[in-house]
């Protein structure tokens, strides 16, 4: 398959490839030399390794003019971004775990920026790209969040709440629209508009609205996630039976392995969700319990799988 890269290479390999193969070996010695807790292991991998790939994808064929400036920029800034977040995870001084985790929100806000660019130039069509723009500006929220966890400043939240927002947004916020949007690449979800399309409308929008319940209405959040889930579900069979077929079988393989994680994954949110908004426990839903089981399956179940199945055979924007 011929790449069309704007992210700038060494010897020919793209910057975006090496920084996700050196941020997948410092994040297996994060997680296994300093035995990183289940949330910190969410959290690394995704600047680390899953960013770094899913915005090569948003890229492909290269961006131009004034965006493809700035993406150039977040690329080349993105390798030490993520090493200094992964590294604010470990230090033991909040202040200086906070400038570290700083240097990943700049990254972030040049990919917000790459995305305003994009959607002013271009409107709200293609779909597609304005879910992969609504990935990239969501992870100015997962970095702010871990800053402000740094630094104490939690508002009316529990600190883990406000750590686990910063792992939301990387993931439902970064990694699931960005596979949304390389869907609506697919000639087959061109064919299947009237379901690709609220699909994707709900993936853009989900994760501010359940955000936005989570702060202020508990009526709302259970809406917001209700809805959320059901979409994401829906999607989530819909890789598996409609997309994963028409790709090159090991790439098909592993988008219909990411994708039968996501109904799982969506299900035991959607029980939380009822537990906050009820105050009585589900299956035993505490927030470890959902660390382990929800964060797992996002992580690696549905994000890692997801990101390496396409990294095999990008889907080209139009």
């Amino acid at each position: 398959m011929t790449r069309h890269r704007t992210a700038p290479s060494v010897r020919g390999v793209a910057l975006t490839d090496l920084s996700a193969i050196a941020g997948a070996v410092l994040w297996v010695g994060l997680a296994v030399g300093l035995g990183l807790g289940p949330i910190e292991r969410a959290l690394a991998l995704a600047p680390l390794v899953l960013v770094p790939l899913g915005i090569d994808f948003a890229a492909t064929p290269a961006f131009d003019g004034l965006t493809g400036q700035l993406y150039a920029a977040a690329a080349v800034c993105q390798p030490v971004g993520a090493a200094l977040l992964a590294g604010s995870l470990v230090v033991e001084s909040d202040a200086v775990a906070a400038a570290m985790a700083s240097a990943w929100l700049v990254v972030a806000i040049l990919l917000a920026l790459v995305a305003t660019v994009r959607t002013a130039d271009r409107g709200p069509w293609p779909l597609a790209e304005t879910v992969i723009d609504a990935g990239s500006a969501y992870t100015v929220v997962g970095a702010a969040a871990l800053v402000l966890y740094h630094l104490g400043v939690t508002l009316w939240f529990s600190p883990v709440i406000v750590l686990l927002t910063a792992v939301h947004f990387h993931y439902a916020g970064f990694v699931l629209p960005v596979t949304a949007g390389l869907v609506g690449r697919c000639a087959v979800a061109d064919a299947d508009g009237v379901l690709y399309r609220p699909l994707a409308g709900v993936v853009a929008v989900g994760p501010a609205i359940i955000a936005v319940g989570i702060s202020f209405s508990p009526a709302v959040e259970l809406l917001a996630v209700g809805v959320f889930t059901a979409a994401v579900a829906v999607l989530g069979g819909y890789i598996a039976l409609r997309v994963a077929p028409t790709r090159p079988r090991l790439q098909g393989f592993l988008l219909a392995a990411s994708a039968l994680a996501l109904p799982v994954s969506m299900l035991l949110a959607l029980a939380y969700g009822v537990t906050a908004f009820t105050g009585r426990g589900f299956a035993g839903l505490s927030i470890s319990r959902m660390v382990s089981l929800h964060g797992t399956l996002n992580a690696f179940g549905f994000g890692l799988l997801a990101t390496v199945g396409w990294r095999l055979s990008v889907p080209t924007r139009e």
